[in-house]
């Protein structure tokens, strides 16, 4: 393999450690053969073995760590500023790879134009439905995962552009991260990834789910992953509501509605509990 990775992995993580270590075997497993990579993990300040085990790891891992936790934002942003390879991919250590998901990926960021994020499809890892396949924006401007329980995969074959994806599991070009300066790290463990996009968005990129790329995703597994979600949800509507009216919400209208009644049929609280927080 060339000295210089082509694929820069970033994992951040705060304990957790067998989470991490299915994550990490998991890469191993779709990965070995495949395009020369590296995985650079930072450490948030972990207390459970986490560190021990990591500092076990050789090649391809680079590992860095934290005496204190700095949160998702600042520890991409950093591993990204230690990244060599031409393209990051973004995983958390409770997101599990398997098949062919990476290379559908790879080759989006690598053959399409005006490509910001490119996300993929999540299954829930402990319950039968799906988490995740592209974000729509709702008409009062909040963000909504498409596909949220549903039990069904729409769009299997496809490349299909959204609004904005999740970062659990999404890849850019390393030269887009700098230059749009990476994750606003205003942002704590939430929203971050939807504001990049929206930036993004602005100087003409355009996001994508591959369709037929499909992880499983344990979901807010961290401890205090959602401390600050009200917080981060009133700064980026703050920013960003007014063009979100204008133009996502506009061209997301059929897909989120379609998302708010199938919520509806399956999960009625969970529905009403929605509807409650945007009036």
């Amino acid at each position: 393999m060339p000295r210089e990775p082509k694929v820069s992995i970033l994992i951040a993580a705060f304990e957790q450690l067998a989470l991490t270590r299915r994550c990490l075997q998991a890469l191993e497993e779709t990965l070995t053969g495949q395009l020369p990579y590296e995985i650079l993990f930072v450490d948030d300040g972990s207390r459970d073995g986490t560190v021990e085990y990591l500092q076990t790891l050789g090649e391809p891992f680079r590992v860095f760590l934290n005496e204190e936790r700095k949160g998702f934002a600042a520890n991409n942003n950093f591993a990204a500023s230690q990244a060599s390879g031409k393209y990051l991919f973004f995983l958390n250590n409770d997101v599990f790879v398997e098949g062919d998901w990476f290379l559908p990926m790879l080759e989006v960021l690598r053959n399409g134009k005006d490509v910001g994020m490119v996300g993929n499809v999540q299954r829930l890892a402990h319950k039968p439905c799906y988490d995740h396949m592209g974000v729509v924006f709702a008409p009062q401007s909040n963000p909504r995962h498409y596909g949220q329980g549903y039990f069904h995969r729409p769009f299997k074959g496809e490349i299909r552009e959204w609004s904005a994806v999740t970062a659990a599991c999404s890849a850019c070009r390393r030269e887009t991260f700098e230059l749009m300066g990476g994750f606003d790290e205003i942002f704590v463990n939430g929203c971050e990834d939807v504001d990049l996009c929206l930036r993004m968005s602005e100087r003409g990129l355009r996001h994508y789910v591959v369709h037929d790329s499909v992880v499983d995703h344990m979901k807010g597994a961290t401890a205090g992953r959602k401390l600050y979600n009200d917080r981060n949800a009133q700064i980026l509507l703050d920013r960003w509501a007014d063009k979100i009216r204008a133009n996502q919400a506009v061209h997301d209208q059929l897909l989120h509605a379609i998302t708010y009644l199938y919520r509806g049929l399956t999960r009625p609280w969970s529905c009403h509990a929605a509807k409650l927080l945007e009036a």
